[in-house]
């Protein structure tokens, strides 16, 4: 598997071999409007299936810096990957709450859980 990182501060990337992790953390306000662009609504690389954004040590967040990752959601999916939360801060969900879009961002969690792995056979007595 192959992984970069690029940590600028509040927005951190790493790029998977089929993906993006974006971590977000901190207070996220219009002040930070453009490394979230830079970040979240960059052309996504080739092979790029999934984009998840971990907002679970938000602090804060204000509405432009939410309506980018709203914007990212829309970019991600016209590309042809899926955009999906995997965890949120308090702060993060009361700012989804106050804007009225609790329920809008797809969420890792909705997937549900993988499928249960086949049983493997018990080993046959040898015959002899």
């Amino acid at each position: 598997m192959t992984a970069t990182a690029v940590e600028t501060g509040l927005v951190n990337r790493s790029l998977l071999a089929d993906g993006m992790l974006v971590q977000l953390s901190g207070e996220l306000s219009h002040e930070h409007v453009t490394e979230l662009r830079g970040v979240l609504l960059a052309p996504l690389a080739d092979g790029c299936r999934d984009v998840i954004v971990d907002a679970g040590d938000v602090s804060d967040i204000d509405f432009d810096a939410l309506a980018v990752v709203f914007a990212a959601w829309a970019w991600v999916e016209e590309q042809g990957a899926r955009f999906l939360l995997s965890r949120t801060s308090p702060a993060f969900d009361h700012t989804l709450t106050a804007n009225g879009v609790a329920d809008d961002l797809p969420r890792l969690a909705d997937l549900g859980s993988a499928p249960a792995a086949a049983a493997v056979p018990r080993q046959r007595a040898s015959v002899g």
